[in-house]
């Protein structure tokens, strides 16, 4: 696996950019946390600086004169290393007595450099707190050094940096196993997808029943690799029926040409084979038209799905004229519906005419004397549910499938009157108008059930 190609991967570049945000996130806090410790830690130890220098200051007011250069002079010999800072300036600022060589510009609480003469190469900061005031005609120093600030802003920044470190380590391999499981998923796809397109209609993308974006896809995918299989095991099935159902015709369109003929030579009247040869095209011509106008159904757009269909009125119309038709085969045919329901559809009327007639066709077709003949309209929510029961002789649990195919028949020598196509037209109509068509046994018989959706639904 290309290495380059885990790293262009839409997971390891998600991640890489979270990463760099991160990143930005982390200096701009870890900015402002350092910039709020410096200034806590100033001011606490400013408060500590200036409660010293009062208690010297205090001590002075007390105490016998010179007391207060001996305290300078003990608090300097005491404190070692650079951390304290405490001297005693004259007016002239001369160093009276203290570890702070040179005096401070200003008065008051200040951070700066002192001159302090503990001071060392090694020292991490020269930088003090403190505080200058006047003592009498003097002026008193006291500070402290910022040793405690800048360690604690040193393991802050240093903390900062190895937790931002292992998190970003971390984003970035948990981002490269993302993005090399991703194009895994994208290869087992790529793979599938190559092998469709030469001609191996039974690969399927393995799935895992991850919920990724990838195992989606890969699951509409596999969706429809089976409906494209389905596809084209109906479209060479359908060749292979048309087939069988032209030859029988044709071939007797061609033997009756050839009785036309010999009677032609013979000196007779050839009408009665001529008319024969007409039937038989008239036979191939209804096989053609069937099948032109199952592909219209299936290519036909949307701008012929706007009208407003009752399919209620239109179905009880077509159950009177067909009434007549069963009466005559000794079959009873009954309509009904639920009363003051809205049984309206968006949709084309001659597709929908055409459906009714094919459903109403087939059940008196595939009956016998005897057949009762039930059609029932109703609403199921937002859904018009158009029903046709009869007590024929129903279709077998094996074949309730493969009756919607083109071609398909029952009677496998296709004795018997039709071309197959019934039931494949009756549910092309109905998915372009997003219903579903539905098989049940009626104990003896069969029920089909439409369901589309109701106008406004």
């Amino acid at each position: 696996m290309d290495r380059g190609d885990i790293l262009s991967g839409a997971a390891f570049s998600a991640v890489l950019r979270s990463a760099i945000a991160f990143v930005v996130v982390l200096v701009v806090f870890g900015w402002a946390a350092l910039a709020y410790i410096e200034h806590s830690l100033i001011a606490e130890l400013g408060d500590d600086v200036q409660q010293r220098w009062n208690i010297i200051a205090s001590e002075h007011e007390d105490e016998e004169e010179g007391h207060l250069e001996a305290a300078i002079a003990t608090v300097s010999r005491t404190t070692t290393g650079g951390h304290h800072a405490v001297a005693l300036f004259e007016a002239a600022d001369t160093l009276v007595v203290g570890n702070i060589l040179t005096r401070p510009e200003g008065s008051g609480l200040q951070v700066g450099p002192l001159d302090h003469a503990s001071v060392t190469p090694d020292d991490i900061t020269r930088e003090y707190v403190y505080f200058a005031g006047p003592v009498d005609e003097n002026t008193l120093v006291v500070g402290l050094r910022l040793d405690l600030l800048y360690h604690t802003k040193i393991l802050v920044f240093r903390a900062l940096t190895l937790s931002g470190f292992l998190i970003l380590l971390t984003m970035l391999s948990v981002g490269y196993l993302l993005s090399a499981k991703s194009l895994r998923r994208l290869k087992e796809i790529e793979t599938a997808l190559s092998k469709t397109s030469e001609g191996d209609m039974t690969v399927r993308i393995p799935e895992n029943g991850g919920t990724t974006q990838i195992d989606r896809i890969a699951r509409q995918l596999n969706q429809h690799l089976e409906r494209l299989s389905r596809m084209v095991a109906t479209t060479r099935n359908t060749a292979a029926a048309a087939a069988h159902d032209l030859k029988s015709p044709l071939g007797r369109a061609y033997l009756s040409l050839g009785k036309a003929m010999e009677r032609v030579d013979q000196g007779a009247d050839p009408t009665e084979a001529l008319g024969d040869t007409q039937d038989e095209l008239e036979t191939m011509r209804v096989i053609f038209d069937s099948y032109l106008q199952l592909s219209r159904i299936e290519a036909a757009g949307e701008e012929r799905m706007s009208d407003r269909v009752d399919l209620a009125a239109l179905t009880a119309d077509l159950v009177e004229t067909f009434a007549l038709i069963a009466e005559d085969e000794g079959q009873t045919m009954t309509f009904e519906e639920d009363a003051g329901q809205d049984h309206a559809i968006m949709g084309d009327a001659q597709m929908l005419q055409q459906m009714v007639v094919n459903l109403l066709q087939n059940a008196v077709t595939h009956g016998s004397e005897g057949n009762l003949i039930t059609v029932r309209m109703r609403r199921a929510g937002g859904s018009v549910l158009f029903t046709v029961a009869d007590k024929g002789p129903g279709i077998p649990e094996a074949s309730k499938t493969r009756v919607f195919e083109p071609f398909h028949r029952l009677d496998p020598s296709r004795s018997k009157p039709g071309n197959g196509l019934g039931l494949a037209l009756v549910r092309a109509i109905a998915e372009k108008h997003n219903g579903h068509v539905a098989l049940a046994d009626n104990h003896p018989g069969l029920i089909v059930e439409v369901t589309l959706p109701a106008s406004g639904a």
